[in-house]
């Protein structure tokens, strides 16, 4: 078992300073980001997609930090210092993270769609199967990208003799927000033109995104 030798004040001042700075930026880029899309036909042909956001973010901003504090923990314990416990530790945890963001795109979806219901009375299927499609195919490669980003942040930490629960988890906070916002809106828009010709494509990327992680 790898024991994590006692950090001063200083080092530990040093080592949070950067990723504590990244981490507000992100916060910033984060809503100049929303700023911008929600101009675009996407939010204002949907509105429901306003509603996701913060669910969507919220909810699947929490995988990526349980993730990083997992695997700093597992680091630090001496579990990712071979090869082998590398490969083993990573791939269990980017397929629990897929599985979990699945989850977690559709009950934001869900969350969204019920929300918008309360006004109207009724509820827009092709809205809400635009908004899980989107939804999953946002969170599934957010997470992966983000999952393996922060594999690499761990590792290279755990390298340099950097304790990497100062570093991952707010790095984690910083670029969850921005790449999710970001992604939700590109795969949003990608989504609005089969909603606006082909509404079942839609349905049928919910279908897949469900059977891989079902079966996959």
């Amino acid at each position: 078992m790898s024991i994590v030798p006692a950090e001063s004040s200083y080092v530990l001042f040093f080592q949070v300073l950067f990723p504590f700075a990244v981490a507000g930026l992100g916060m910033v880029f984060a809503g100049l980001v929303l700023s911008i899309v929600v101009t675009w036909p996407l939010f204002e042909e949907i509105p429901e997609i306003l509603i996701l956001v913060p669910a969507l973010l919220g909810l699947k901003g929490n995988l990526e930090m349980t993730l990083a504090s997992r695997l700093s923990t597992l680091a630090n314990l001496g579990h990712m210092d071979s090869a082998k416990q590398r490969k083993d530790v990573v791939i269990a945890n980017l397929a629990l993270v897929q599985v979990q963001a699945t989850v977690v795109a559709f009950l934001a979806s869900a969350f969204a769609a019920a929300l918008a219901f309360i006004p109207s009375g009724e509820i827009d299927w092709a809205h809400g199967a635009l908004m899980c499609a989107s939804s999953l195919a946002t969170a599934c490669s957010a997470s992966l990208v983000l999952s393996v980003l922060m594999v690499v942040v761990i590792v290279t930490s755990r390298k340099y003799n950097i304790n990497p629960d100062n570093v991952a988890t707010p790095i984690a906070a910083s670029l969850g927000d921005l790449t999710t916002l970001s992604v939700l809106a590109f795969f949003g828009s990608v989504f609005l033109k089969a909603h606006n010709t082909e509404s079942w494509l839609n349905a049928v990327v919910i279908v897949i995104f469900f059977y891989y992680s079902r079966f996959g």
